[in-house]
């Protein structure tokens, strides 16, 4: 069959090449031309075409095409835009979401976990990934640490053959990727919580946001999810609820010097064990997620204890950087406010310790209530250092630092304003002293990571001999 896909954007790109792996002839187009795409996406479009995918980008006339089969057209396309009335008027066939969704799930040959929610989605598919792997599995694991777009990520994997090397898949499903994987059998579903965010995406409405997460209900032999969803779950009654602390739940765990406890009763499976248990924050609820799944697919106690023991944390999810002129550095992706709050929480202020905080522009590709992260900066931080750059898309928007700040007004803290994170870190050290503790928070650490923490420590570094 021969396929068009229009836009080569986050959404075509993956059709694009899963299209062309299933045995199709594929051309993708688009208005830009290749050097206008990040150089990610640069280095995403150039592999498919040595795959096959014929690029025809530039095209000021996407309505050019002919003797075609069928036509994928990206959602973020107008809908009143000419391409769309070109193909209805010429009565094209179009492939949707679902068509690209049944070829992905022929592809995957195997039991599937996948993991969706608002906040813990990476380090709950890690913690599972880990539990199964010390079960004796072979575990194809996809989380936002393999790449930005999980949709991309999950069908590189596919391409390179990574799930037929496995057992068993463990997938993070953001709310895109549902979207594309509607189709796709999970013999677990995990929610792990839902707040208010990516909402411009959804008409501003929660609702919206919360039915897209829940898609996963429709694929799912067996949904668990934590008791902060119990009231939208009402219309599930078979969920799987897990918690912290003592709540009625199925599955619940609580830490007790070193060691977490779980306790569980799920099916014909009810017990109680203990393990050592090393890491701190949302860690603690995300392994209690990750331990019910593990018990409800049916494994062993001593291989859950073993998983949850090893587990030793990803990065950019509350690392621990080092220690700067005796300053402690801690490096964390919050950028929702509740998690955000998760965070702070682990690192409160005290009498003989200040808390510095360094902050990323919130907003990624999705623009956030930065007012509102800022107000909750202000009643916990002594110093908040805000930049303006936008580490997921590489622009500079200082408009976003100062909201930050205008947020945290009320506040009585050091409030700056900065153009990048390496300045951030530097007047980090200058406006901090000896036991304090310098906290970075923001999406970057999960989209650019590597560059980002590579310029906080420049900062430091330069900080520390600039103040010693």
């Amino acid at each position: 069959m021969k396929c068009v896909v229009i836009g080569a954007g986050n959404a075509g790109r993956p059709a694009a090449r899963i299209l062309n792996y299933a045995g199709h002839q594929v051309q993708i187009t688009d208005q830009k031309k290749l050097e206008e795409f990040p150089d990610s996406v640069q280095n995403t479009l150039r592999k498919m075409e040595e795959e096959g995918v014929n690029l025809q980008l530039g095209w000021d006339d996407p309505t050019n095409i002919d003797d075609v089969d069928a036509v994928y057209i990206s959602p973020n396309i107008p809908k009143d835009s000419k391409i769309r009335h070109y193909l209805v008027d010429n009565e094209l066939k179009l492939l949707i979401n679902q068509d690209i969704a049944k070829i992905l799930e022929k592809s995957i040959n195997m039991d599937v976990i996948g993991v969706t929610g608002t906040l813990g989605k990476t380090s709950t598919t890690h913690i599972i990934s880990e539990i199964f792997q010390n079960a004796g599995y072979k575990v194809w694991t996809c989380s936002s640490q393999c790449g930005n777009l999980l949709s991309e990520v999950i069908v590189d994997g596919i391409i390179n053959g990574d799930h037929l090397k496995s057992d068993i898949a463990v997938l993070e499903l953001p709310h895109g990727t549902i979207r594309l994987l509607s189709e796709l059998k999970l013999k677990i579903g995990v929610i792990t919580n839902i707040y208010s965010d990516h909402l411009s995406e959804f008409e501003g409405s929660i609702q919206k946001y919360a039915e897209r997460k829940l898609m996963i209900t429709n694929s799912c032999e067996i949904l668990i999810s934590s008791n902060q969803c119990k009231q939208i779950m009402e219309s599930f009654p078979k969920t799987i609820f897990y918690c912290t602390g003592h709540e009625l739940s199925d599955v619940s765990g609580e830490l007790l010097d070193g060691k977490i406890r779980i306790k569980y009763k799920v099916k014909s499976r009810e017990g109680e064990f203990e393990t050592e248990f090393n890491l701190r924050g949302y860690y603690f609820e995300n392994s209690i997620a990750a331990a019910a799944v593990a018990i409800t697919y049916g494994l062993k106690e001593d291989a859950i204890k073993e998983g949850l023991s090893k587990f030793n944390g990803i990065p950019g999810h509350l690392e621990y950087i080092g220690k700067y002129s005796d300053r402690e550095v801690h490096f964390d992706a919050a950028f929702v406010p509740e998690g955000i709050l998760s965070t702070l929480e682990e690192f409160p202020a005290t009498d003989e310790s200040n808390l510095v905080i360094l902050i990323d522009n919130p907003d990624s590709t999705n623009p956030r209530d930065k007012f509102q992260i800022g107000k909750i900066l202000g009643e916990h931080a002594q110093v908040i250092i805000a930049s303006g750059y936008n580490e997921t898309t590489g622009v500079l928007d200082m408009e976003s630092a100062n909201q930050v700040l205008e947020g945290a007004k009320d506040s009585d803290c050091l409030k700056i304003a900065v153009e990048d994170m390496t300045k951030a870190g530097e007047l980090s050290i200058k406006h901090s002293k000896p036991g304090d503790v310098i906290l970075h928070i923001g999406p970057g650490a999960i989209t650019n990571y590597e560059d980002l923490k590579s310029k906080i420590i420049m900062g430091l570094e330069a900080g520390c001999n600039k103040y010693p």
